[in-house]
């Protein structure tokens, strides 16, 4: 029987079915060489273009591969070489030397003097002074900025070919030379050169310790630069010579990619009208990168302008003309030349805001045609009892009693089918109403009542002391983002702009959502970076005047208080030319750090003093987070030892382009308070200032506690019953219910609570920068250099919070 048995089983049929967790076995890995397939499609020959191209880079010999490498080389030194030879010739701009005393006991007027006597020829243009060498065949532009004005010596080191950094014997830097050191560092340092000043005051046992101490200190900053000495007249000429055969290692690059100009010549027409407008005349040498007139300049401390023509004129710091009767033999000092003149079809507007429309995005009225639809949309079919009037039956209720629309009267003796079930059944129809009425009034009282009971066993007095005890305890472990719930606001109301998150980092955003009116009046790039690189490659292509041109620029519209401030002042002025979309505003982020010797944190939404790399001007700052994603956390304080990005509307500018952050102090002090660079030109970054309220368990069971202290009243707890709860300890959950009226709530989370535990909710809302941008930043009485002796701890910062 058991065989019998056994060969009927075996008989029937099975088949085997896999699961889902049938084994893959990997695909073969070809590995560097070339599969069978790839070969057999080579050996048919449908190649594409650019298969061609990288088969011909693949397949070149190993000579082939040297010979392209060297004749890159080749190419890169000799361009290299080119640039270096062409500095200070004729035809190419001279040689800018910016004098950067670092100790206020070198003699700057001294050191002045024995670079110009070091040369053969002198042309003074003050600030500026032109010097020529014959036996160097090389001519140089030396200018001794102000010391006491930053700002000016950070305008001319970025357009310098050699910083002269001189140092004293004594003394290397003080506390003001630190800053300078500092502030170029950050901003982007040319090609430097080492000088010391004092040394021949120390006995001659001294003076190679002496070098030792300095030249140790240069090494901190500068690895394996070498201090010069620079006491004779025979230092100076040495020290030309070195910079004359030096090779450039460095460049600032936010200057090089745009025209400027170091100006050696003004002159101010006023209108005839006696506005208090006028033409200004600037001559110099264009430095950086070709000029268009149709372009426009930027003026420090002024905003852009327009040209109107840009005139050449001979040389007059030729190397050929060392003489004035010479230069005037060749009719090289009157003659004037008109490059070009400003095309009003081409010519960059001066409008840096989009004008908002005030009707974009209304919804204009509706036609007769739309309103007739939406009434028979509207129409909906209400079932009363056979025999009921039109108007009887306007006075029965429905449950789409909301609506109000056309009502259409349905009596039960039109129903044909029972496709529709009827609402009343037994044809009472008002029995049932009130039926329903009478039962929702009971559960309501039932409800109400026990609220009231609930709240019958909890002591208010005991509850309020309880709260004043936690907050006082939460205050001193100053936990961040945490606010109090008001008691005599609704939270609902105080926090309606928040929302809740499922997840910071993945739940969607969208960035046009609820904009500001300020957004309708800047401009946005579908692709900054595109832009860029067009822009910065074809930077030349249109520009007719070139590089080391001696030029005379006519601006149109300047005010005459530009031309006595400067003139009254006496300091070198440099004038930078803009590039396309560059005067338009936008949100620029800008990446910050806190520097060392300021401590104090700054607040979020305060004006603060910015000078990048092509203008400087103040507005109010908003902080976030420097992290990766589509959303990042705002900071309400900028705290020492931090990184931010700073949010902030100001004109469009390109990468790469540096940035120095100051504060002024209420005294008028100036002090540097951040460096950093310029991130993205993106007005869709989401910047979300975060809230915590927080609350704390009562009672626990299980999975299941009942909270108190985040609400107060039986609305708020309804309001964000969909917002999920998290705890210190790693716990998730949400609200279930509310438990009496002043805000207890029954909670389950994925675990069980501690008693020690503290639930946290969430909240979100999207934060603007504050349109406030200015140009003009008013000169400070003086600069902080000291560190900061006062310091803020975190029970201070959160309590101006």
């Amino acid at each position: 029987n058991i065989l019998e048995c056994g060969g009927k089983g075996m008989s029937a049929t099975q088949v085997h079915k896999p699961g889902p967790f049938k084994q893959q076995n990997k695909p073969h890995k070809t590995g560097k060489h070339l599969s069978k397939g790839t070969l057999s499609t080579v050996r048919k020959g449908k190649i594409d273009a650019v298969a061609i191209t990288n088969i011909r880079r693949k397949h070149m010999s190993k000579q082939d591969r040297r010979n392209q490498a060297k004749q890159i080389r080749a190419n890169n030194r000799h361009k290299s070489q080119m640039e270096k030879r062409l500095i200070g010739l004729d035809g190419t701009p001279p040689h800018l030397i910016v004098i950067v005393p670092l100790t206020a006991s070198v003699d700057t007027e001294s050191l002045y003097t024995r670079l110009c006597l070091a040369c053969d020829h002198v042309i003074p243009t003050l600030p500026t002074t032109t010097i020529i060498s014959s036996s160097l065949k090389q001519r140089f532009t030396v200018t001794l900025p102000h010391t006491n004005d930053l700002y000016n010596l950070l305008d001319t080191a970025k357009i310098a070919d050699t910083l002269l950094l001189v140092y004293g014997a004594n003394q290397p830097t003080d506390c003001y030379g630190d800053m300078f050191l500092s502030c170029l560092c950050s901003q982007g340092l040319a090609t430097t050169f080492h000088a010391m000043q004092g040394f021949s005051d120390y006995p001659a046992k001294k003076q190679a310790s002496c070098r030792k101490s300095v030249q140790k200190f240069v090494e901190q900053r500068f690895p394996k630069e070498k201090v010069h000495n620079l006491e004779t007249s025979q230092d100076a000429i040495t020290l030309l010579r070195l910079l004359a055969n030096q090779k450039r290692k460095r460049r600032v690059r936010c200057s090089d990619q745009r025209p400027h100009l170091l100006v050696e010549g003004m002159e101010y027409i006023p209108d005839s009208d006696l506005s208090g407008y006028g033409t200004l005349k600037l001559s110099g040498y264009l430095r950086g990168k070709a000029l268009s007139v149709n372009r426009l300049l930027q003026l420090p401390n002024y905003g852009n302008f327009q040209m109107t023509k840009v005139e050449a004129s001979g040389d007059p710091n030729s190397i050929r003309f060392n003489r004035p009767w010479e230069a005037m033999d060749e009719g090289k000092g009157d003659t004037v030349k008109v490059l070009e003149v400003a095309d009003p079809t081409k010519q960059m507007s001066l409008i840096s805001e989009a004008t908002p429309d005030p009707m974009d995005g209304e919804q204009t009225w509706p036609t007769e045609e739309e309103l007739q639809e939406a009434a028979d949309t509207n129409k909906h079919k209400k079932r009363v009892p056979k025999g009921t009037s039109d108007y009887q039956a306007t006075w029965i209720r429905d449950d789409d009693s909301d609506n109000e629309g056309d009502v259409e009267v349905v009596s039960s003796e039109d129903e044909q089918d029972g496709d529709m079930a009827p609402r009343y059944s037994d044809g009472g129809s008002d029995l049932d109403e009130d039926a329903v009425t009478i039962e929702d009034t009971d559960v309501d009282h039932m409800s109400i009542a026990n609220d009231n009971q609930y709240d019958s066993h909890i002591d208010q007095t005991a509850e309020m002391q309880q709260l004043q005890l936690l907050k006082s305890e939460r205050e001193d472990r100053m936990f961040p983002d945490e606010v109090d719930t008001p008691l005599d606001v609704l939270a609902k109301t105080r926090f309606a702009r928040y929302r809740g998150l499922q997840s910071f980092h993945s739940s969607p955003w969208d960035p046009k959502e609820n904009l500001p009116s300020n957004y309708a009046r800047i401009f946005q790039f579908e692709n900054f970076s595109h832009t860029q690189k067009r822009i910065l490659s074809s930077a030349e292509s249109d520009n007719n005047i070139l590089v080391g041109w001696y030029i005379i620029i006519h601006i149109d519209k300047v005010p005459s208080s530009f031309s006595d401030n400067w003139k009254v002042a006496g300091k070198p002025l440099v004038v930078v030319g803009l590039l396309e979309h560059e005067n338009k505003m936008s949100v620029l982020n800008f990446v910050l750090r806190r520097t060392l010797h300021h401590t104090l944190p700054i607040k979020s939404k305060e004006r603060l003093i910015f000078h990048t790399g092509l203008r400087r001007f103040t507005a109010p700052i908003t902080f976030s987070q420097h992290t990766t994603g589509d959303k990042h956390k705002y900071e309400r304080y900028f705290r020492s030892n931090s990184t931010v990005v700073a949010s902030i509307f100001a004109p469009i500018e390109y990468r790469p382009s540096p940035v120095l952050v100051f504060k002024e102090l209420p005294n008028g002090v100036h002090t540097l308070v951040a460096t950093g660079s310029l991130l993205s030109v993106d007005a869709d970054r989401i910047n979300c200032k975060k809230v915590v309220l927080s609350g704390h368990p009562f009672k626990i069971q299980k999975k299941s506690a009942v909270i108190r202290y985040m609400f107060f009243n039986r609305e708020d707890i309804l309001w964000f019953k969909p917002v999920e709860l998290r705890t210190k300890f790693g716990r998730r959950g949400h609200i279930k219910e509310p438990l009496g009226t002043h805000g207890h709530m029954k909670c389950t989370f994925d675990g069980q609570l501690n008693a020690q535990d503290t639930v946290l909710m969430s909240l979100y809302k999207r934060v603007f920068p504050k349109w406030a941008y200015h140009h003009e930043v008013a000169m400070p009485t003086s600069w902080e250099t000291t560190t900061s002796s006062c310091n803020i701890d975190d029970n201070d910062i959160e309590e101006m919070q």
